[in-house]
């Protein structure tokens, strides 16, 4: 298959080398060798295979290939590991597969697996077509259809996601039935997740009843599941997925992904939100880089999903318990990945379905007023704390320090810990000192200097300041208001904390302009002060 090579290892698993690649991305293996750089949509490095001093290699983490302009070699993970290790094709295999836990040698039984997978493909393209048909000519979907046309999802959408309708009425095998006269037996619709076998026995019930549905493809755009919406307040599920099968792992798929692609690449960024219709409503406001995670907590295989298509994601979840918890949940995720996330606020008491639906033209707003990710935590817990109370600002130290200490790198720390600094009315050392101890492992009361947390913890250099706001706001219309410090402001300090040499430079160009908040006029003054001392 590679190299024209397979073929020699007959006992090798056909689709052993998909399986590795879709384990393994292709950027964290050549990072294991050499440092990349971003590039554009690329990434870029020495190749290690020639002498040189300036970058050639380039890593598309879209299309997982790396190709060298000096040297000419390329390829992928094998070219790669062939060339790096000096092992053939056969070792190249072996080693990857080993670093990824695929097991290589065909099992007894993989043919029948392949042709299963071939049989549940056939009797999902079937379904699809019987439930789309139900849904659109059948007098059977007219009550589905109307609560569809009431959501405001267009004729044009129902084709496009090829939705469907599962009829109930008296019998509970219509799909069977209809699957039946197609040649397929019962085992076979089990197997595929259309039916089920009632308990203790008798004919088979269709697994999908009185339900809007949804086909649910994988990222190349073959048909694996459905998903099902109920159409009335009964006790059943809201949603119900096609149980796990030989082609589907809900926590390994990501809804839409094959047709949000395109727009993914163009845009430089993905929109990761929780249901179908999420996406099927965001595709008719013109937002079409959208994915869902089916209502399920995102999986780290579906974070790598994504980075091989950006870096850059938006998430857009529901303002419920369970949107927030799924919120901070795929941020610390998907941030250990390396990916960079803004999270988008739609105004309380809407979802981003009910948002766009009202408002088909406002996604641009949302995107302008995301919050970057540590902002949206911090900014969570502290939320419901009142800043002009001493010890709401004590408790808020304390719930912001395990935040600021899940940030990895030190210059985005004391971004964010600034920020933390000026809501909590505090100095922000004392914050980075305190995050500092706690990622040592030293508890914050024995570390140099500091007595009782309260005294000479964070607030042993507190300044109070009038202009600070009482409350934290997580709201976007209010997040981007007056108080918020200005994200370049804050990028300056950053930079300036790590080039103090630049400190009067910029000091003589600033002159008598001011800093929008209080705690970031602190931080610089400060500076100014510890490098003209340093000066005399």
């Amino acid at each position: 298959m590679v190299n024209g090579k397979l073929s020699a290892m007959p006992t090798v698993k056909q689709d052993a080398v998909q399986e590795i690649k879709d384990r393994l991305d292709l950027v964290d293996l050549i990072s294991e060798h050499l440092r990349l750089q971003k590039a554009g949509r690329d990434l870029k490095g020495l190749c290690p295979f020639h002498q040189e001093k300036t970058p050639s290699l380039y890593v598309s983490p879209e299309k997982q290939l790396w190709h060298c302009y000096g040297c000419q070699k390329g390829g992928d993970h094998f070219t790669f590991i062939q060339d790096i290790e000096h092992v053939d094709f056969r070792g190249a295999l072996r080693m990857l597969a080993e670093k990824t836990g695929v097991v290589l040698e065909e099992s007894p039984g993989a043919g029948r697996q392949r042709e299963l997978k071939r049989t549940i493909q056939r009797l999902n393209l079937l379904a699809a077509q019987y439930f789309h048909h139900i849904l659109l000519e059948n007098p059977a979907g007219q009550r589905a259809l109307v609560q569809l046309e009431s959501r405001g999802v267009t004729r044009a959408s129902m084709t496009e996601f090829q939705l469907g309708f599962a009829p109930a009425g008296h019998r509970k095998d219509n799909l069977v039935r209809f699957l039946r006269k197609h040649g397929a037996t019962d085992g076979e619709m089990v197997d595929a997740g259309l039916a089920i076998r009632p308990e203790g026995g008798g004919e088979l019930w269709d697994r999908f009843r009185q339900r809007i549905i949804i086909p649910i493809h994988d990222e190349r755009g073959e048909l694996i599941a459905f998903g099902g919406r109920v159409i009335d307040d009964s006790n059943q599920p809201k949603y119900l997925n096609t149980s796990q099968t030989a082609l589907y792992d809900k926590g390994r798929t990501l809804f839409n992904l094959h047709r949000a692609r395109k727009s993914i690449h163009e845009l430089k960024h993905a929109v990761l939100m929780e249901g179908y219709f999420d996406a099927i409503t965001a595709s008719q406001a013109n937002v079409t880089n959208i994915v869902t995670t089916s209502g399920t907590a995102l999986t780290e295989h579906q974070v790598r999903l994504l980075k091989r298509e950006t870096q850059e994601l938006l998430l857009a979840f529901d303002r419920d318990d369970a949107g927030v918890n799924a919120t901070q949940r795929a941020i610390e995720l998907a941030s250990k990945s390396g990916i960079h996330m803004k999270v988008v606020r739609v105004p309380q008491g809407k979802d981003p379905d009910d948002y766009l639906r009202a408002h088909p033209d406002g996604w641009a707003n949302l995107r302008e007023h995301a919050l970057p990710e540590w902002e949206y935590l911090l900014r969570q817990v502290l939320v419901s704390l009142d800043m002009t109370e001493a010890e709401d600002r004590r408790r808020g130290a304390e719930l912001v320090i395990p935040v600021l200490a899940k940030i990895p790198e030190a210059s985005v720390l004391e971004i964010y810990a600034q920020q933390a600094a000026g809501w909590l009315r505090i100095e922000p050392a004392a914050l980075v000192r305190d995050v500092q101890g706690l990622k040592s492992g030293i508890p914050i009361l024995s570390q140099p200097g500091a007595r009782r947390f309260g005294r000479e913890g964070v607030f042993a250099s507190y300044h109070p300041s009038r202009s600070a706001p009482a409350r934290v706001e997580t709201d976007y219309s209010a997040a981007k208001g007056a108080g918020n410090p200005r994200k370049d402001e804050g990028y300056l300090l950053g930079l300036l904390i790590g080039r103090p040499d630049l400190v009067l430079d910029v000091a003589a160009q600033l002159r008598a302009v001011a800093f929008s908040a209080p705690a970031y006029e602190r931080v610089f003054a400060r500076l100014q002060r510890m490098v003209e001392e340093d000066a005399t």
